[in-house]
């Protein structure tokens, strides 16, 4: 009898002790990290609320249209002479093709910690900085993987025909005699 109260005993303290070290037996969840656009508590704000709103707007619709692969969609988050790192608006869709054929389930993070629009200019630009990451699940592993990932990257958008589009990387739009090299591309965000 003694010998199968001690299992016993040994299996509820293997139990308490899996349960408190949160382990997850079982499919790893899809995306376990925080999905969408937020804007973080720190933020310094040079723009009117309509303004953040329509910005905010830009980057969550980019964001619906990569979780459902809508390329087309996508696209016209990015204004017409969108430039980074050589990549273009034509170049960036071909790009995007690779990973909407590789994966699915896809996750992206935008934490926004400024944003400074430039209303008197013509038309309107914004600098928006942010961290963020891209998540999918790949078709042929069944894995989660890091699609891209960002730092402080600083996002400059353009305001054209009432809407926000993402122009590039404001260091390269604003001054692309620029030639850092500091930074890996990541052309998606």
């Amino acid at each position: 009898m003694r010998g199968k109260s001690l299992q016993a005993a040994t299996w509820a303290l293997v139990g308490v002790v899996l349960e408190l070290q949160g382990c997850h037996l079982g499919p790893v969840p899809a995306v376990p990290d925080i999905e969408g656009t937020y804007i973080s508590h720190s933020v310094t704000i040079q723009a009117d609320k309509r303004t953040v709103d329509e910005i905010l707007s830009t980057f969550k619709k980019a964001e619906e249209a990569v979780h459902h692969q809508d390329l087309d969609a996508l696209m016209a988050m990015y204004a017409d002479n969108y430039k980074h790192h050589g990549y273009t608006k034509d170049t960036l869709r071909t790009e995007w093709k690779q990973p909407f054929h590789e994966y699915r389930d896809f996750s992206m993070t935008h934490v926004l910690t400024r944003i400074a629009v430039e209303s008197d200019k013509s038309p309107p630009s914004a600098h928006v900085t942010c961290t963020g990451s891209l998540w999918a699940i790949s078709n042929e592993t069944n894995e989660r993987a890091n699609i891209d990932s960002w730092y402080g990257e600083v996002h400059h958008l353009t305001y054209v025909d009432g809407v926000w589009h993402m122009k590039g990387h404001a260091w390269e739009v604003l001054n692309p005699k620029d030639t850092r090299t500091m930074r890996p591309p990541h052309p998606f965000f």
